[in-house]
């Protein structure tokens, strides 16, 4: 602080970091990832390895990534290593803690360009169930939050089809199905299918998924 003298008035001047001015608070977030496959399920073959293992490498990297860039978001991976999933573990887990839930899943293909499937749960007959949200079974759960839902699949959308990403892969969808991995599942929820060329091709796709993970939460 730095004071001046004119005349017989004193004027005090306040020196403010311009950093202090734009600096934003951001409201702790919470993401959950669910990469296919237990120890009971090893999911699709993609080269000499299975798709759970893939899957798991991919999200303890966009975990890596996200926790680096952005501390105010929590990344939680629904297993580890030899872990078994039960049926509504993860919608337990997703609704007790979670501003969005992700199920990550990988397929073999032998396009030049992968494509990248987005899906959102819906047996779709969304407009004419016309129960009370508070009478809501289990697998209508998904209805709570759909209009969420909607937003994030659009917005994972928009963020991976950039230019940027053209040549790596297309993106198709969010298409709305009854998906087992979104049953019973009430916060904002996304299946991710992606084509993996051979089993390395995963390492392309962490950093994209982070930075759309960021932008989304930003959003909702």
């Amino acid at each position: 602080m730095q004071i001046k003298r004119y005349g017989f008035l004193f004027f005090v001047v306040a020196i403010i970091s311009p950093l202090s001015i734009r600096e934003k608070h951001y409201r702790q977030r919470v993401v959950v990832i669910d990469p296919a496959g237990d120890a009971r399920y090893t999911g699709r073959v993609i080269g000499d390895s299975f798709e759970r293992g893939l899957t798991l490498q991919c999200a303890e990297k966009i975990k890596e990534i996200i926790e680096q860039q952005s501390s105010h978001i929590k990344v939680i991976i629904t297993r580890i290593p030899g872990d078994n999933i039960y049926d509504l573990q993860n919608a337990t887990l997703a609704n007790r803690v979670a501003d969005c839930f992700i199920n990550l899943n990988f397929y073999y293909t032998q396009e030049v360009k992968p494509t990248i499937f987005l899906y959102q749960f819906s047996y779709g007959n969304d407009f004419a169930y016309q129960k009370s949200m508070q009478l809501l079974s289990y697998d209508q759960a998904y209805r709570i939050n759909k209009d969420i839902t909607d937003k994030i699949g659009t917005l994972f959308y928009q963020e991976l089809s950039q230019q940027m990403y053209h040549s790596l892969w297309t993106v198709m969808g969010p298409y709305s199905l009854p998906i087992k991995p979104l049953i019973g599942i009430t916060v904002a929820s996304i299946t991710f299918e992606m084509g993996l060329k051979n089993k390395d091709f995963w390492h392309y796709y962490p950093q994209p998924l982070a930075d759309a993970i960021i932008t989304v939460l930003g959003e909702i």
